[in-house]
């Protein structure tokens, strides 16, 4: 252990001799080590999306570079320990991640969602934003996704075949409570209903609100999973929510669900 005159003597000589650019070497050192553990913390608490992640791996490596030009020697002290724990840190709690993202190089195709014209993009939009307005006053529980540029076959497979053109009667009628698929998500591939009743995995997300049920859940899922975008419309308080890229909007009003559909969906 060591005494107080051996901890004094390595202060004095961390800071060149207790100078003004010593004490600012130490205190920026010892704030970028807590500055890097609070968000890593974060982000193995929240398990951030994968873009994110390789965001921070990326600014942790100029942090290093960093501290290797200005000699931040508790910090890469620190670092050393960093680099032999978190990777397996990371396998453990973005396991699910790893997998999709594996499969993804692999296995993923690719769809061609544009819309023939801006014409038939605001026709689309405006049957889901009616359908979205009926569900929601009368409390109907819905979880309707559109398929962008990954492709959603694997759930289709799995799901009821519908392949038929929207409308805002059919889709208010697979959700109508007592009909075979009410409790799935409907997939909609450009200006078709593909299916009904597709189960997603949930998330395994920590920082979800308690309050959101199975079906915001699956949303989450779904978006982790793929880029494609979420409607959700509860059955409890009729909010409607958009999941996408593994973040759910929640409560939004017509106009802003109107406002994100136009943006994410593409038309030439």
């Amino acid at each position: 252990m060591l005494t107080f005159d051996e901890l004094m003597t390595m202060l004095e000589e961390y800071t060149y001799g207790f100078s003004v650019w010593g004490f600012f070497r130490l205190g920026f050192d010892l704030l970028l080590i807590a500055g890097v553990f609070i968000f890593l913390y974060k982000v193995l608490k929240m398990k951030i999306h994968v873009l994110r992640l390789l965001l921070f791996l990326a600014a942790l490596g100029v942090i290093y570079v960093i501290a290797v030009l200005f000699k931040f020697d508790i910090f890469l002290k620190a670092f050393n320990y960093l680099i032999f724990w978190v990777p397996g840190l990371f396998i453990i709690v973005y396991a699910q991640e790893i997998k999709y993202s594996v499969g993804n190089i692999f296995s993923a195709t690719k769809v061609n969602t544009v819309y023939s014209s801006k014409q038939e993009k605001k026709g689309i939009i405006t049957i889901l934003c009616n359908t979205a307005d009926f569900l929601s006053q009368r409390k109907i529980g819905a979880l309707i996704t559109i398929e962008r540029e990954d492709s959603l076959n694997n759930y289709i497979e799995k799901a009821i075949d519908i392949k038929s053109s929207i409308t805002q009667e059919l889709l208010t009628t697979i959700f109508t409570p007592g009909t075979a698929c009410h409790d799935g998500a409907v997939i909609i591939r450009k200006n078709r209903i593909m299916c009904a009743g597709a189960y997603y995995p949930s998330t395994d997300k920590y920082n979800v609100p308690k309050f959101l049920g199975t079906r915001h859940r699956a949303a989450i899922g779904i978006s982790e999973r793929t880029d494609s975008l979420t409607v959700v419309v509860s059955e409890e308080t009729g909010n409607i929510s958009v999941a996408l890229d593994g973040v759910i909007n929640l409560q939004l009003t017509l106009d802003r669900l109107e406002e994100m559909l136009d943006h994410y969906l593409v038309s030439k």
